[in-house]
């Protein structure tokens, strides 16, 4: 198959430090499988002012929430990256969060329709995020009647009907095919569109060094005290929960926590854990490279995240592939992954009370019940190899090309 992808996020040069590789992974994993890929990357150019701004504010809006603050005017070019052909495009407009200007979406269109040339007509054209690719899919279907696909990267979806108004339901009808992060981002677009036949999840798949490690000796858990979190420490990830779940969990006795990550709740989860005057100890490593992390999740019992507008959280995956006991956010992105006490827990975000239930409920199981819990994790990370998304996602994709 030919496979062009649109995507506003992707890794280049010019990308600022946390870009996600997502998209990346499914397209290296179709040309592993043999098919030809083209990505086009319709990164936005901001006025030279917004770049010069926003490096005083990147410290808060990366380390405090979350967001992902370019400080670089990016500059067009192509590469070839693990087999995938990667045209980056620069789309110019004047403020974040808005729509793209109908001239740049024009250029950027006839810079994909000039591939049509070079490569041949693609058998399908994928989009990921939906601004500017549900706009430049509904103009390349309209003009060359080719099948289309837009996978959304977030949890409510209502927002849309207000950003694209009445073009939202017009250009969202000429798709071939939906797709979402998650079964929650799923249902709020069906309730705001309406029951979808040609839909599917696009969920991320663990590596396989998380998968090799976790093929090792299983956890033994005779005792249920080492516990840990990898992420961003930032608010909406509630970190500093964590510890006060801990201490109203263990009162006097003694516990782990590892933080793997950094961001500004840093200090706010070293003075909650002052004040509650904690018996446990906590040690923080930063930002360490991912394959690193496997030692820490190899060490510790209990994977903790309870954050809210998680689009997916690979990082789940990666700490049931090693039988952590994961503790995940309910009505965020791994709905319908995790099973609540089969295959791990779920807890609403932010709810330091009921984290320490469960944490008390965990530490009541017996050796046996946490290592079943632990399989049935490990198999479930299995499911959700790189491979397996990737051929799970291709296969959907081949279903509107006949």
């Amino acid at each position: 198959m030919k496979i062009f992808v649109i995507t506003s996020i992707y890794p280049s040069k010019y990308a600022s430090k946390g870009t996600t590789p997502v998209v990346h992974y499914f397209a290296r994993e179709w040309v592993k499988m043999g098919h030809k890929v083209q990505v086009f990357h319709t990164e936005s150019g901001f006025p030279r002012f917004f770049y010069f701004a926003s490096r005083f504010i990147k410290k808060v809006l990366d380390t405090r929430q979350g967001y992902v603050v370019p400080t670089v005017m990016p500059k067009e070019y192509s590469e070839e990256v693990d087999g995938v052909s990667v045209n980056h495009l620069v789309l110019k407009k004047h403020k974040p969060h808005s729509r793209f200007p109908s001239k740049e979406l024009s250029r950027v269109i006839k810079v994909i329709s000039s591939r049509f040339g070079s490569s041949g007509v693609p058998d399908c054209i994928v989009g990921h995020w939906d601004n500017p690719a549900l706009e430049l899919l509904y103009s390349l279907k309209k003009e060359y009647n080719v099948p289309t696909c837009l996978v959304f990267h977030d949890n409510n979806l209502f927002r849309l009907a207000d950003f694209y108004g009445k073009d939202f339901y017009t250009m969202t009808a000429a798709l071939d095919l939906v797709g979402f992060r998650n079964q929650t981002a799923k249902n709020s677009y069906f309730k705001l569109i309406g029951k979808s036949t040609h839909s599917f999840i696009a969920a991320s798949g663990v590596s396989s060094p998380f998968l090799e490690a976790g093929k090792g000796k299983g956890k033994t858990f005779e005792r249920v005290d080492h516990f840990i979190y990898v992420g961003t420490l930032i608010s909406r990830k509630y970190p500093t929960e964590i510890v006060e779940a801990l201490s109203k969990s263990f009162g006097e006795d003694p516990f782990n926590m590892t933080y793997i990550g950094e961001g500004e709740e840093r200090h706010h989860i070293e003075q909650t854990y002052e004040h509650l005057s904690c018996k446990g100890s906590l040690s923080f490593t930063g930002r360490i490279p991912r394959e690193e992390v496997i030692q820490y999740l190899n060490a510790a019992e209990v994977f903790i995240m309870i954050s809210k507008r998680e689009v997916f959280g690979l990082v789940y995956l990666e700490a049931m592939a090693l039988g952590c006991i994961t503790i995940a956010s309910r009505n965020q992105g791994i709905d319908g992954i995790i099973e609540d006490g089969v295959n791990g827990f779920l807890c609403e975000a932010g709810n330091a009370d009921e984290l320490a239930v469960i944490i008390s409920k965990i530490r009541r199981m017996t050796p046996a019940e946490l290592s079943a819990i632990s399989a049935r994790a490990k198999q479930t990370a299995r499911a959700y190899s790189d491979i397996a998304v990737a051929s799970s996602y291709l296969n959907e994709l081949k279903g509107i090309t006949h």
